[in-house]
């Protein structure tokens, strides 16, 4: 039987959990601690240790996260390259650039934004489109934002 392997994404923050080579989970350090999320279970432990033990996790080599390559922030997958990501506080969320220099802020994951009385899903949008218009999210998938039951 094959082990849960942690493969990290962004150094101390995201991990993804493989087994057998397939995606099953993933692992997300924040404020209060670290959270693992398997499948549909979602459990919150203080340590990355106390986690990797509990949920028999094995963490692969941190010297394969290089930050150019970094395709998430705060674990919302953005597509492409990160930089500067940063938590905005007030409006609870993950932003980010697309590049360094850049002056233009876009949110990271899938949001539905109304826009002249239709919802349309849309994956990192503009910071200032969620300023503009009303929006639901961020969520991490985009079956998730379609999803009507959630708000």
């Amino acid at each position: 039987m094959n082990s849960i392997v942690a493969k990290p994404v962004i150094a101390d923050r995201y991990w993804i959990l493989k087994k057998d080579d397939r995606k099953i989970g993933q692992i997300e350090a924040d404020a209060e601690g670290i959270v693992v999320k398997i499948q549909n279970t979602v459990q919150r432990y203080k340590t990355l240790k106390m986690a990797g033990r509990a949920a028999g996790i094995e963490f692969a080599a941190e010297e394969s996260v290089t930050p150019l390559q970094e395709q998430h922030a705060y674990g919302y997958d953005t597509g492409g390259l990160v930089h500067n990501a940063m938590w905005d506080v007030t409006h609870r969320l993950p932003l980010f650039t697309r590049d360094n220099k850049s002056k233009s802020w876009f949110a990271a994951g899938w949001y539905r934004v109304k826009q002249h009385r239709t919802w349309k899903t849309v994956q990192n949008p503009k910071l200032i489109t969620l300023q503009r218009y009303a929006y639901q999210g961020p969520f991490h998938t985009k079956e998730q934002a379609n999803d009507k039951s959630v708000s």
